[in-house]
């Protein structure tokens, strides 16, 4: 079980929520920070005392006041924590849904779960306690679907990203297709536009091209 805690968030609605619904694992500690500066500074001295926090909960997103930050975002705080602390868990709970950024907290920072704030967030993260003290990742099921999405860009062609790009830019499939012919470039009938296109939909989930342009932009690839 987590013995030590710290929260660091600077909405104390939400704070307050997240520190009763930590109340049904029998944490011993539970601190709450409204800066990241300040959650630096804690994690720190306590791992000098030798009495170290074993999981912070962090937003990636705090609004700017009067006061002077040196760290204002909860993914710097992450890189800087993990600097003198490797081995604490970190879940960040938030509404960020860009996926570079996920993908870097997922990827090079190793965090062990990330929640989305929202109606399940309570839920979830129970969830996500729960899944770590048995040694495993958890992720809301709208961050699992995007990070699948992200998987999919290497099955994407070049070809794919130029149609995509040409979508977003106002083309019609028949002007993406001349554009194709022009620039003597293979694979521009119209029909395996509108093939490559659905198979786009497919991957990625989309049911319209909006939706399909909206994901691209989500993932990066335009």
């Amino acid at each position: 079980m987590f013995k030590k805690v710290l929260i660091s968030e600077d909405q104390q609605s939400i704070s307050i929520g997240l520190q009763n619904t930590l109340k049904e694992f029998y944490i011993q500690e539970i601190e709450i920070v409204n800066y990241c500066d300040n959650a630096l500074l804690k994690l720190r001295s306590s791992r000098q005392k030798n009495i170290p926090f074993d999981l912070l909960i962090t937003d990636l997103s705090f609004k700017e006041d009067h006061k002077l930050r040196k760290i204002s975002s909860g993914d710097e705080l992450i890189k800087q924590v993990k600097k003198i602390q490797p081995d604490l868990k970190v879940v960040v709970f938030s509404v960020e849904n860009r996926i570079g950024k996920i993908r870097e907290l997922v990827d090079n920072q190793k965090i062990n779960a990330y929640v989305s704030k929202g109606r399940q967030g309570t839920e979830d993260m129970v969830k996500a306690i729960k899944a770590i003290l048995q040694g495993k990742n958890y992720y809301s099921d709208d961050i699992m679907k995007l990070l699948r999405r992200s998987d999919n860009i290497s099955e994407i062609k070049k070809t794919d990203t130029l149609i995509l790009k040409l979508i977003a830019k106002g083309l019609t499939q028949q002007q993406i297709s001349d554009y194709f012919n022009k620039h003597n470039l293979s694979s521009g009938s119209k029909r395996n536009i509108e093939f490559r296109l659905q198979k786009l939909k497919e991957l990625f989930d989309a049911k319209t091209l909006p939706q399909l342009i909206g994901i691209a932009k989500d993932v990066g690839l335009i």
